[in-house]
């Protein structure tokens, strides 16, 4: 009751905000036209017309003036006792770096200032707010050395603030973005009992982004420019460092302030993870220009979100700090095809999502971890659909290791520390949950127990001589047996050691059984786990995220012909690293055989059979028949090719025979081979018939 009386004294100063920065911005409109200040339509904008930016310079306005009236009743009119509350030592390094910031986004929106000079002046912004009190001086108690914090300090402001100047790319998104995260601070604030001016600051920060909202939302007839984003950038950056540096800081404490910043936070980590590796795989290209098939993709080919040209991206050179059109604006924008409001309110969405989920595992980590952790795995599985093409990215790189072996021996070359890591992960999983009855024994000597004889009888077997991209069923079956036998000299071990009492003792064999098995168990999954999926990523997994975000995979349609063994060659020949390009989408099966009708194949349903092409090209057309086995009667090769001719439909066949080495045979084989990056529509008059 308080808390709610305390707030209705002081709602006036939110709402003295909100009116002043809908005044000022409108007067915005007008003026800094004038002045210069205008927005050109040009590269990645999205806007058709100019529009009036440095808008910003009105919510700042208004919040610099609704807060100082607060401070005013909070000091009694004394400004000089406001350094001695938590509200005021905000307001002092907030308005300290502000005033820097501000100048910096004032040049930067009139005259676009060099990219360089911007950060340097950002890092001064973030020496200034560490000098006038703010900043990161104490994490969980305890105290970092003023260098070390200094340096944290000036990353985090750099680094938030660049989120946001990011992040505001569609009409009303960082002020929207700034007004939920504002609001879920102070929810969480208030539910914890937590410092009420400090509410009443953060309110008042809404106030003046909801005004501005009013005239910058779609179709805005304003922008913030850099003046206002990184205002917004540097108010939640001292927010979040504030929340850190408190006595007797939680987890929880930490997660709510930055989880409701999380969206650009978030956009801000998917760019560097996909820049990086875009990068890294261009290079990769360019090493192998020797390659004829690196060069092919390189002139024919785009990359694996099916967006960008490599061509394009290696004559530019892209680096890290280059802009592109992929961050999570940019996506919802293309998934609500280029309907702004709509994109920016599917991530106003996410943010409010990402809030509640914060503020509800605040609450609930303790009392019901289940559901806590079944939260946590649904926002990961969430935040993974989020990083697709990242994802996608990253797995593209791996193909191309697998396409260039000799780049991908660090693939290889790592396993003996992943498989390191995959036990020693394990063990600490398990000690963290049986702690409580081992804890007061020799951890040293138990994780020597626990994890050596993995690796060494891994190393010593010679299994890492393998290619485990490239792997067997038989070097799986040995890797299990080599598992197998460390387990069981780890077992020998544990139980050696704990009758002599030197680890657990004697009495403790239930104990003992259940450390073993689990931790067996986890070490045998997460090892298996982890070459199972270099697998499903190499194949399977890229070549699905391809074709979910490629322009062009719903413009060729392929029906496959046969069921059998062919099929499933060509299947693993279409998923494979030579094909991942190549935008086929399959849409079934058509087989004769009628034990396989409405069943699924291989991954893929039985749609009919020869009888029900004319149906199946009604109800979904396609443009491609893939012959994938040769024990066919001509009466049905007759039929499946009058069908492709009336419909003008490539009829191409797989083969999974083996023939004579016959070099004429196998030179004609070669000349009517189907590139897979690049398929040319024969002409009209040509006839689609087999393609050998």
């Amino acid at each position: 009751m308080g808390t709610l009386k305390y707030l209705l004294a002081n709602i006036i100063y939110p709402l003295a905000a909100f009116a002043v920065s809908l005044i000022l911005t409108r007067v915005c409109i007008t003026v800094l036209p004038h002045l210069g200040y205008m927005d050109m339509p040009k590269g990645r904008h999205i806007h058709k017309r100019p529009v009036p930016r440095a808008g910003g310079i009105g919510f700042i306005i208004a919040f610099w003036f609704s807060i100082m009236l607060f401070a005013g009743k909070l000091c009694d009119g004394d400004f000089t006792k406001l350094a001695d509350q938590n509200v005021g030592k905000f307001l002092i390094a907030l308005g300290g770096a502000s005033v820097i910031l501000f100048f910096t986004g004032l040049y930067d929106d009139r005259f676009d200032m060099p990219s360089v000079i911007k950060l340097l002046l950002q890092i001064v912004a973030g020496v200034t707010l560490y000098f006038l009190g703010g900043g990161i001086r104490t994490v969980f108690d305890c105290t970092l050395p003023p260098y070390l914090a200094l340096i944290v300090t000036v990353c985090w402001t750099i680094g938030i603030v660049n989120a946001f100047n990011l992040i505001d790319g569609l009409d009303g998104l960082a002020a929207g973005l700034a007004s939920i995260s504002s609001i879920c601070i102070a929810a969480w604030t208030m539910l914890t009992g937590g410092n009420l001016p400090m509410v009443i600051l953060l309110f008042t920060f809404c106030g003046a982004c909801l005004g501005f909202l009013v005239f910058n939302f779609s179709p805005a007839r304003i922008f913030m420019g850099d003046t206002g984003s990184m205002f917004l950038g540097l108010f939640f950056a001292i927010t979040s460092m504030d929340q850190c540096s408190r006595p007797a800081v939680t987890v929880a404490a930490l997660l709510v302030p930055l989880v409701a910043i999380g969206v650009p936070i978030f956009d801000v980590i998917l760019a560097i993870w996909r820049r990086s590796v875009r990068r890294f795989g261009v290079h990769m290209l360019k090493e192998n220009l020797d390659d004829v098939e690196a060069v092919t993709e390189l002139e024919h080919g785009i990359d694996s979100t099916g967006r960008i040209e490599l061509k394009t991206v290696l004559k530019n050179e892209n680096g890290v700090m280059d802009a592109d059109q992929d961050h999570l604006h940019h996506r919802l924008l293309r998934e609500s095809h280029n309907k702004t409001s709509r994109a920016v309110l599917l991530m106003y969405a996410i943010s409010v999502v990402f809030s509640l989920g914060a503020i509800a595992l605040t609450f609930i980590g303790q009392r019901m971890p289940a559901l806590a952790f079944l939260l946590v795995i649904i926002g990961v599985f969430f935040t993974l659909r989020l990083a697709n093409i990242e994802l996608l990215a990253s797995m593209s790189v791996v193909t191309q290791g697998v396409r260039f072996p000799r780049k991908s021996f660090i693939l290889t070359a790592a396993h003996p520390l992943i498989d390191f890591l995959m036990v020693t992960v394990s063990f600490f999983l398990i000690y963290a949950f049986m702690s409580n009855k081992i804890q007061s024994f020799y951890n040293v000597y138990l994780f020597l127990i626990m994890v050596v004889p993995y690796f060494l009888v891994l190393i010593l077997s010679g299994i890492y001589r393998t290619y485990w991209l490239r792997a067997g069923i038989e070097r799986y079956y040995t890797l299990m047996k080599l598992l197998f036998l460390a387990a069981c000299i780890s077992f020998i071990l544990l139980n050696i050691c704990a009758m002599k009492g030197w680890i657990l003792a004697s009495n403790m064999k239930r104990t003992t059984l259940i450390l073993f098995l689990l931790q067996t168990s986890f070490s045998f999954a997460a090892i298996i786990a982890e070459r199972f999926l270099l697998h499903f990523f190499e194949s399977f997994a890229i070549r699905s995220y391809y074709l979910k975000n490629s322009p062009e995979a719903s413009k060729h349609n392929t029906v496959i012909y046969g069921g059998g063994l062919g099929c499933r060659m060509y299947i693993n020949n279409l998923y494979s690293s030579r094909h991942l390009s190549c935008p086929f989408h399959i849409l079934g099966i058509v087989d004769e055989d009628p034990s396989l009708q409405k069943l699924n194949v291989y991954g893929f349903q039985v749609l009919g059979t020869s009888d029900d092409l004319e149906k199946l090209y009604k109800k979904t057309p396609f443009d491609t028949i893939v012959l994938t086995t040769v024990n066919i009667s001509n009466e049905f090769i007759d039929r499946i090719r009058a069908f492709a001719r009336e419909h003008n439909v490539r009829l191409t066949m797989f083969l999974s025979q083996e023939y004579p080495a016959d070099l004429e045979f196998f030179q004609l084989l070669q000349s009517k081979a189907i590139n897979p990056i690049v398929e040319e529509k024969p002409d009209e008059q040509d006839d689609p018939g087999l393609g050998i």
